[in-house]
């Protein structure tokens, strides 16, 4: 790969990030294919590219070191430190994410693949055999017929019959990913919005969900393949507790994740229908599982009101920032609180699971709340000192896809560029 690097319109154009920063600079990441190996299973909300983890394992992880992730997402960091041969932990609240990871990053056996290709056969004969009494799954999905056709509830429903019958684990889990991967196209939703609405003003054609469940399966098994050829011999492991509180015991030796945005994205309800298809929630569920997300907005304010301001005096930009919104929205002030004592949680949480002088390389992107820019990456600069980190480098770089990151009313703004501050714990 070439390591040329060229500025244009200060912005510094790289194939592959160098391993010395150039401090607060822009970089636009020029790769041709983030989605290597099983990067590209499923479109995961807010997801980032492969080359940042992968930056940070280079220039931070040490021979044989544990690489952690306390928002694991859909995995990418813990992929990401498998393929370059490190074992490495992660958390994650909801099921549908833990359901990628497994799938992305368990190390599979030739019979596996066989098994997968027979198993699809299968599936494919299923519907083409007209006298076929394959019992149809329906998910308990409020008002299903508003969500999907007849025929593609039909085709998932009996898709997930026989999926269910797969007893090999992970034959089951790669065509559970598949299933998952085409729910929302084949739907009724818009395919633009990020939370699943069906519109009233352009009325969407879903395609055939068997035409896009074939079309997937071929891409999927083609980075299933690329996956397995690498021979990865390291594992991935799902830790038990959250990004707050990790309740298993290790000391890792660097920390790369990507948090949430402030007040920027509804997960539960944006992977809902996956998960009422799987069964990994119910209507219910989804509901309360809101309020355990870091950035969310679903909490009493006036439960928040009669706790203390003490995240406030650990940075002066954050205090201006929550006096100046709350004068427009007090709601929103608070969010924006909560955010930064989520943070604050979730580094002393980290600090506690590094080595010393381990490292912790945050991902994060700005936000616009009610016109006031929040710098996330300078408050939380500022509160490291606090949790028993030093500041180390920061950098940015553009977002090529901005998948979901999209304007919301003009309450979050849209998101153009991640930055990634890197923290050192103390020793």
């Amino acid at each position: 790969m070439s390591s040329e690097i060229k500025k244009i319109e200060e912005h510094i154009i790289v194939e592959n990030l160098p391993i010395n920063i150039v401090e607060d600079a822009t970089y636009s990441i020029s790769q041709n294919n983030p989605n290597s190996y099983t990067h590209g299973f499923f479109k995961y909300p807010c997801k980032f590219i492969p080359e940042i983890p992968r930056w940070a394992i280079k220039k931070y992880a040490k021979k044989n070191a544990l690489v952690f992730d306390p928002f694991s997402g859909s995995g990418t960091t813990l992929l990401e430190a498998q393929l370059q041969g490190y074992d490495a932990f992660g958390t994650e609240i909801d099921p549908i994410a833990k359901k990628i990871i497994q799938t992305k990053t368990q190390k599979y056996i030739e019979e596996d693949l066989k098994k997968i290709d027979i198993v699809y056969n299968q599936i494919l004969m299923t519907f083409d055999d007209e006298h076929d009494q394959t019992k149809v799954f329906i998910p308990k999905i409020k008002n299903l017929e508003h969500w999907f056709n007849k025929e593609n509830a039909h085709i998932l429903g009996k898709i997930r019959t026989i999926i269910d019958e797969v007893e090999n684990v992970k034959v089951k889990s790669f065509l559970e990913i598949v299933m998952l991967s085409i729910i929302k196209s084949v739907s009724n939703a818009d395919d633009t919005s990020p939370k699943p609405y069906v519109s009233s003003k352009i009325v969407k054609i879903p395609p055939n969900a068997l035409d896009r469940f074939k079309t997937t399966f071929v891409r999927y098994r083609k980075m299933l393949q690329e996956y397995f050829e690498k021979q990865v011999t390291n594992e991935v492991k799902i830790v038990e507790g959250d990004a707050l509180n990790t309740k298993t015991k290790f000391l890792a030796d660097l920390a790369v994740t990507s948090p949430p945005y402030i007040n920027a994205f509804d997960y539960p309800r944006t992977l809902r229908l996956e998960n009422l298809w799987m069964e990994t929630q119910t209507e219910e569920s989804i509901l309360e599982s809101k309020g355990q997300y870091v950035g969310t907005e679903r909490f009493s304010l006036k439960d928040e009101k009669e706790k203390d301001l003490d995240i406030l005096e650990l940075s002066e930009t954050l205090k201006e920032k929550f006096e100046l919104i709350k004068e427009i929205d007090e709601k929103r002030a608070y969010v924006v609180k909560k955010f930064f004592e989520d943070m604050k949680r979730n580094m002393l949480n980290v600090n506690d699971h590094l080595i010393n002088e381990g490292h912790y390389v945050i991902v994060i992107g700005n936000s616009v709340i009610r016109k006031n820019l929040i710098e996330s990456w300078s408050i939380l600069k500022d509160i490291a000192p606090y949790t028993g980190f030093s500041f180390v480098e920061h950098f940015s770089y553009n977002i090529k896809n901005p998948y979901i990151r999209i304007p919301r009313s003009g309450r979050g703004g849209e998101i153009k560029k991640d930055h990634i501050i890197v923290l050192k714990k103390n020793s």
